[in-house]
């Protein structure tokens, strides 16, 4: 299948993510990665070296980095964000959710739910999510608990929903398939808050005063998540270009 045109949305998001693996001072992923980013999860987790979880992590993303370098990082194992972003344009065509995906992609979501879950009820809460914005993400602590509550109204509809792992599994594939704004999956790594402003069809004026009339007769009933009001309004903050010796900052 044919490679996908990726939108300038999902040039951002594929920006931020490939920035949480912390490439090098030349800007590539290589051979040093996955031990940095392992030892950043273990500190993050305070998960053992042997936790069934940490194993189950470091596995998932060793198959991970194999596939990435295989398709993209040559025989120097040196992964540029060019490189990375034109991987994805060739994994995601074809590809309606995590069901989707190839077997090591599908784990993906996985092993960051357990890192979130840090009180293993297996179900995400907005402190946790706002310890993984700032400790894993680094974006910093007041903003991260502002983006947190913010996103996680918008993962969980408000709270009708829990942020379990099936839910969470869905909104990763939503980060990675999404080719707009809509949608939660724009909060997986707290990056983002675009504003996203409902529409409606074109009315002639009889059409808005039936609509008028119809609105006044009937009784209140829930209102939809165009209606509410926002928790916060976040932000939103390009990726920062990569510094030389620096690549922590995901944020502004």
């Amino acid at each position: 299948m044919a490679p996908i045109h990726l939108s300038v949305f999902q040039h951002e998001k594929l920006e931020y993510y490939f920035k949480f693996y912390e490439p090098n001072a030349e800007g590539c992923l290589d051979d040093t990665s996955l031990s940095k980013f392992m030892k950043r999860v273990l500190a993050f987790t305070k998960w053992s070296p042997d936790d069934v979880k940490a194993v189950s992590c470091r596995e998932v993303h060793e198959a991970f980095f194999e596939v990435l370098f295989e398709r993209a990082g040559g025989k120097l194992h040196q992964v540029s964000l060019q490189d990375w972003e034109k991987m994805w344009s060739n994994l995601l065509p074809g590809c309606m959710g995590i069901g989707n995906f190839p077997v090591w992609l599908r784990l993906l979501p996985k092993t960051l739910f357990q890192m979130i879950d840090r009180n293993n009820d297996e179900k995400v809460g907005v402190n946790e999510l706002a310890a993984f914005y700032t400790e894993m993400v680094n974006i910093p602590p007041d903003l991260a608990q502002t983006r947190a509550a913010y996103a996680f109204d918008q993962m969980t509809d408000y709270g009708h929903y829990p942020l379990d792992l099936t839910s969470y599994e869905m909104i990763f594939s939503n980060f990675l398939i999404g080719r707009t704004p809509f949608g939660p999956g724009r909060h997986i790594f707290g990056c983002f808050e675009h504003s996203v402003k409902s529409f409606k069809l074109i009315q002639t004026p009889e059409d808005e005063d039936e609509e008028n009339a119809s609105n006044q007769s009937q009784p209140q009933g829930r209102r939809s998540s165009t209606d509410r009001t926002p928790v916060a309004n976040v932000p939103y903050s390009k990726p920062k270009p990569m510094r030389q010796g620096s690549s922590r900052a995901l944020v502004s």
